[in-house]
């Protein structure tokens, strides 16, 4: 497939050739066109002597060959791709696109590395089986994956194996790539927790015995309320039963003659008097009972919850640590502070190096820092975890451009930035190497240097 790269104006764009011409009013057509799927690149179509061109805008993305052109591929780089191509796969299935079109080489899959976001090209009339497009992606993969990172071995060659199956399925990947996921946020929830619990002990020794009382005691007092109803079941029980037994025994004694004869009424009426007064004395002597224990439980509960929760003061724990310990927090607290003052200043890092064999110096003295060209690939831009230097302004792209080391020879390259990478005057075209001379002047946008070997 013919390819070509492109500068109009702000954008960037790649230019993929189709081989012969398509029907534009077709469904699929009007759908990328219209830019409607998220994860593929925005495009349009030029027409040329029955032929078609597809434009594909690559601003500020970077190709994924070329972002892992040197650097291991890690486990959050792992998802980025198969979950980006899960993600692309099920919204083709979506809006009834036809993913065998989808060009999954990696010179033609692009990532806004900031945003953790993957985009694919799709090529009407590009017909190859998806199957073997991303066996041959997993292929290109292998062999980059970072081997001390053990979660990403797991799923690179987990992944790997599944699409060796002859029944293997876009499920078949999200399992794979799920499950690592599922297990780091079973870890993540389960550390979340104890800090939620940690964060409750510091809320204040009187809202700890408040919320744990009725957290830990809720389900033992609902079980003794319903222990005290049956018991009170029973006692009522057991005193009718002995009203009972009272009657039977007075009726048999009058019976037999050893108690004068009474009417049965009056007796019932003694028995029934005899016995409310037993239980109002029992009933009286259990409320004092209760009164008199509740303040001793509540302060047993009390202390029980203060030696389990409350924790000693910051200035004991201050007092308890070394001397490093607290040189190290003032030294970490100092750090914040200078950070803080530097915000928005222009800084340019190269990974802590401060001389090389050639560098870029700054055409304006003290404006920006020397960038020391000492390693074979050198990445500029304005995001710090992506970049070996690091120039902070506005208009530079976060990844912006890449100096690369042959030979003793440098080549410049600009990365599909925004506003360009220009050199003696001349605006790089995207994937263009140039070799940089002596005293050549290289503008990053608004950034301005000169190249000394």
């Amino acid at each position: 497939m013919k390819a070509e790269y492109k500068r109009d104006m702000n954008h960037n764009y790649l230019i993929l050739y189709g081989e012969k011409d398509i029907n534009t009013d077709s469904y699929q057509v009007r759908m990328l066109v219209g830019n409607i799927i998220p994860s593929l690149l925005k495009c349009r179509i030029q027409g040329v002597d029955g032929k078609f061109m597809m434009y594909f805008d690559i601003t500020s993305k970077q190709a994924v060959s070329t972002l892992y052109e040197e650097k291991k591929m890690g486990i959050e780089d792992l998802r980025l791709i198969f979950g980006g191509f899960v993600k692309v796969m099920e919204e083709a299935a979506e809006y009834l696109i036809n993913p065998a079109q989808l060009v999954l080489k990696p010179q033609y899959i692009f990532a806004d590395y900031e945003k953790k976001e993957l985009f694919f090209c799709l090529m009407p009339g590009y017909d190859k089986d998806i199957k073997e497009q991303f066996q041959l992606l997993i292929e290109y993969i292998l062999p980059k994956i970072d081997h001390e990172d053990g979660e990403a071995v797991v799923l690179g060659y987990g992944v790997y194996r599944r699409t060796m199956e002859n029944s293997f399925h876009l499920e078949h990947i999200k399992e794979e790539l799920y499950r690592k996921q599922n297990n780091k946020e079973e870890i993540k929830t389960e550390t979340e927790k104890d800090s939620r619990e940690i964060s409750v002990q510091e809320t204040g020794e009187e809202n700890l015995m408040q919320s744990s009382g009725m957290s830990e005691n809720f389900w033992r007092e609902d079980k003794a309320e319903k222990t005290d109803s049956h018991k009170l079941f029973g006692k009522k029980v057991a005193v009718f039963v002995l009203i009972l037994l009272a009657l039977a025994g007075v009726t048999m004694a009058i019976s037999g003659g050893y108690l004068p004869h009474q009417d049965i009424s009056v007796l019932l009426g003694i028995v029934l008097a005899g016995m409310g007064g037993i239980m109002l004395a029992v009933v009286i002597i259990r409320k004092a009972k209760d009164v008199y224990k509740q303040p001793q439980k509540e302060s047993r509960e009390k202390s029980q919850l203060s030696e389990k929760f409350v924790r000693p003061p910051v200035n004991e724990i201050l007092q308890e640590g070394s001397d490093d310990t607290i040189k190290m927090m003032m030294e970490k607290k100092s750090l914040h502070k200078e950070k803080d003052e530097d915000f928005g200043e222009t800084v340019v890092l190269s990974a802590g190096v401060v001389s090389g064999p050639a560098s870029l110096v700054s055409r304006e003295p003290g404006e920006l820092a020397p960038i020391y060209l000492q390693e074979e690939l050198t990445v500029i831009g304005k995001l710090e975890n992506a970049c070996d230097a690091v120039i902070d302004l506005p208009t530079v792209s976060r990844i912006h451009a890449k100096i690369r080391k042959r030979e003793e020879e440098y080549y410049l390259s600009d990365m599909n930035s925004r506003n360009g990478t220009i050199v003696n005057g001349r605006l790089l075209l995207p994937e263009e190497e140039y070799r940089l001379q002596e005293e050549d002047e290289v503008d990053f946008a608004q950034a301005r240097y000169i190249f000394l070997k």
